[in-house]
């Protein structure tokens, strides 16, 4: 927890902030306490997962894939410490903290636009880890990508396929087929039922889908590479992020027959239960939406969401991130490094903090120490290329 040693210190975290922006994990928070609950206008109602609990539920545990989240967001933030390394709270960082605290608070998808590589997708992995909830939910959007790609796939194909093969079999086996055999109205509900359910074997929701499943605490959902998505891609989200839900047709028809339906979710090995083709959340996930241009986005789009700028990170910041991938101690080089990445980003070269630790990676692969001006200069000139240059 980021606390000041004098009230009113620059480094010291507002009292309503829940996200301190450490990203190291904070194991006393009790999330359910603290987290104040949400605006009327932003409670869902969604229950929890109707066939009850257990290895299978809707309810998300974050505990039980702590391996996988905490390797996932390794990648990002370095391994977690066993305390949080002082990063100073300037300007800039309470500014974009107060945006992201007002974002959880306020149950609306914080909208990060700014150049590449300053770690706007690293700030959703930094609140999953903070706060306990387990593996970020990326949906990596493209040219084109569609809400429902978002949401949900459906592979009728292989359905049919896996079908005729079972019917075949069936036929060598003597086995009468049943859809069309005389029995009791009992049995014949079972068998309909059975198959209805069969659907769930080939539909899968994705990351945007299962963001919105019921959960007790909320999921942290990242929306990459906004920017990159088809003109009509932000109004086909208000609708889920007004309504904090989705109906999934091919399950709705189905809802006379099998009420429930258990599909796969993108938590790997997890399914849940769909009931009538309906998902509701009763958590709105913490949404974050990054972009890299100031692609114009509706008015409809925008007053849905949080937005702030992010610019390159601040000579403590960027310390403080190359520490973190280096189990909290900054290698030897570092801010010299630091000094001249600054340099070359003030002077309009667009460079990102993964840049950045490869320059010090390197330095420590070539077992020099504090390396000298001659050899940052040649680091810089190898690896810290313009992101808007043509490679070469």
């Amino acid at each position: 927890m980021t606390t000041p040693a004098e009230p009113g210190s620059t480094n010291s975290a507002p009292e309503w902030w829940i996200f301190h922006g450490t990203g190291q994990p904070r194991p006393h928070l009790d999330l359910t306490a603290q987290l104040p609950p949400p605006p009327r206008w932003r409670t869902y109602g969604g229950g929890r997962d109707p066939a009850g609990s257990g290895a299978d539920s809707v309810l998300y545990d974050p505990g039980r894939d702590a391996a996988e989240s905490g390797a996932e967001s390794e990648r990002h933030l370095g391994p977690a410490l066993p305390r949080a390394l002082p990063i100073p709270l300037g300007p800039h960082r309470r500014h974009l903290l107060d945006k992201a605290n007002a974002a959880i608070c306020l149950r609306r998808p914080l909208l990060l636009v700014g150049p590449p590589g300053v770690g706007k997708s690293s700030l959703a992995h930094q609140i999953a880890r903070e706060l306990g909830l387990g593996r970020v939910l990326r949906w990596a959007v493209t040219s084109r990508s569609t809400v429902r790609d978002g949401l949900y796939s459906y592979d009728p194909l292989t359905q049919i396929h896996d079908l005729n093969l079972e019917n075949a079999r069936n036929r060598v086996l003597g086995v009468r087929d049943r859809r069309y055999a005389a029995s009791d109205g009992a049995e014949a509900d079972v068998h309909l039922r059975s198959s209805a359910e069969s659907i769930g074997r080939y539909l899968t929701l994705g990351p945007l889908g299962t963001a919105f499943l019921p959960t007790r605490l909320p999921r942290v959902l990242l929306v990459d590479d906004f920017d990159l998505g088809d003109y009509d891609l932000p109004g086909d989200l208000l609708d889920l992020f007004e309504n904090g839900g989705y109906g999934i047709p091919e399950l709705g028809r189905l809802a006379n027959v099998a009420g429930t339906i258990r599909v796969a979710t993108d938590d790997p090995g997890r399914t849940a239960a769909v009931r009538h083709g309906e998902v509701l959340c009763s958590s709105f996930p913490i949404t974050v939406v990054t972009c890299n241009d100031d692609r114009d986005l509706p008015p409809a789009f925008l007053r849905r969401c949080i937005p702030v700028r992010m610019g390159p990170p601040d000579e403590e910041e960027l310390v403080a991130a190359v520490a973190g991938h280096f189990d909290g101690e900054a290698p030897a080089g570092t801010r010299t490094l630091v000094s001249e990445f600054l340099r070359r980003t003030a002077d309009g070269d667009g460079l990102a903090v993964d840049q950045l630790l490869n320059a010090v990676h390197l330095v420590g692969a070539m077992g020099r120490g504090e390396p000298g001006p001659e050899q940052v200069r040649h680091l810089s000139d190898l690896l810290w290329h313009r992101l808007t240059e043509t490679p070469g």
